[in-house]
């Protein structure tokens, strides 16, 4: 029985997290004997951890007191990494932000395996002293294997590193497409009279850049076209965007807050639209496909055997491009039809050969 670690932060709703539910659901553990560790035991998503997998805690001092916290968690880490140094086969950090995630990932395994979750690249707006000082903080060198989520984000972070090249490779995130189109079938309210559009995400303006797409609703409701917009998800930036709604009045779009099941939603709308800045790899996008609904999206990613600008109506950041291709994609048919089935495969073929004992 291989011994794996997997170490994140939490399991709130974000795509990192959702993506870390379906590669638990998909370990065969029957070989392998899986412990998730997370920083803070929480999240919407933590009900859908498999039973058999053990879940732990390691808490962070929460002393007022800056020095002693710091000391406290220093002597924490070092009885913790004492106590299971190398005690599992694969290690694997999750959340690519999180410090004490990739510090246990990298002593408690022995192989280490860290996952890059976005194009950090424009996470840092290009500026390369910042892209190294966060990787160099996670010491992403002293991983023995670096899995990125696209090409184009392995391909900005090597030129970089270019040693990390040879231990590098691309997976795109694990989804269920059965699961989504079984849960896609439970019933919902109507929606309002006219087309219907539907935003699934974090609320957090920097990545996602909602204000874009909120924007164009206003344009919308000034072109009295009958199109409404259903945002599910919560986050940071949530009253940004209540505020904005409120001031221009929109009563075309509609905040449903976080919903564990927003697949009713994705498959009812008439366009799946995510406007972002950067994503590592769009799972929700990817989720709309399944379902056959038309995506419009300013993320254009690809793996070795998928291009994403294949399936979407692909636009320009701007407001403008985003307006003028969901017209385009409310007259249109879809564009090539996406195979889940071959999606999900290959990516499973692929994870499982990552997992493989050595």
């Amino acid at each position: 029985m291989q011994k794996i670690l997997i170490t994140a932060y939490f399991l709130d709703y974000g795509g990192i997290e959702k993506s870390l539910i379906n590669l638990l659901k998909n370990i065969d553990l029957n070989k392998n004997e899986v412990t998730l560790i997370l920083q803070k035991k929480k999240g919407i998503f933590l009900k859908d951890v498999p039973s058999n997998i053990k879940v732990k805690e390691y808490k962070l001092s929460k002393n007022k007191c800056a020095l002693i916290r710091k000391i406290m968690n220093r002597l924490h880490l070092i009885f913790y990494i004492l106590l299971n140094y190398k005690k599992y086969d694969k290690s694997i950090c999750y959340a690519t932000y999180d410090i004490p995630s990739s510090i246990l990932t990298r002593y408690l395994g022995k192989e280490s395996i860290y996952f890059v979750h976005s194009n950090y690249k424009y996470v840092y707006k290009e500026d390369i002293n910042k892209v190294k000082e966060f990787f160099n903080t996670r010491k992403i060198e002293k991983f023995d294997k670096i899995v990125f989520v696209s090409n184009e984000s392995r391909k900005d972070l090597i030129e970089i590193y270019p040693n990390i090249k040879d231990k590098s490779q691309t997976i795109n995130n694990i989804y269920s497409f059965e699961e989504i189109k079984e849960k896609s079938k439970e019933k919902i309210e109507n929606f309002k009279e006219g087309k219907n559009l539907v935003f699934v995400g974090r609320l957090e303006e920097d990545s996602k850049a909602l204000l874009r797409l909120l924007k164009v609703m206003k344009k919308f409701k000034e072109n009295k076209e009958k199109i409404n917009l259903y945002i599910i998800g919560d986050g940071e930036d949530k009253n940004l965007y209540d505020n904005y709604i409120k001031k221009e009045k929109l009563d075309n779009i509609f905040m449903l807050g976080s919903k564990s099941n927003p697949y009713p939603y994705i498959k009812k709308a008439d366009v799946f639209v995510l406007p972002s800045n950067y994503e590592g790899f769009p799972v929700t996008v990817i989720e709309a496909l399944t379902l056959k609904t038309k995506v419009v999206t300013t993320i254009n990613v690809s793996s070795p055997k998928f291009n994403l600008e294949d399936y979407v109506f692909l636009c320009e950041k701007n407001e403008e491009d985003i307006y003028n291709k969901i017209i385009e994609a409310i007259k249109s048919k879809n564009k090539k039809v996406f195979n889940d089935k071959d999606f999900y495969n290959n990516v499973i073929k692929q994870t499982k050969k990552l997992l493989e004992r050595k």
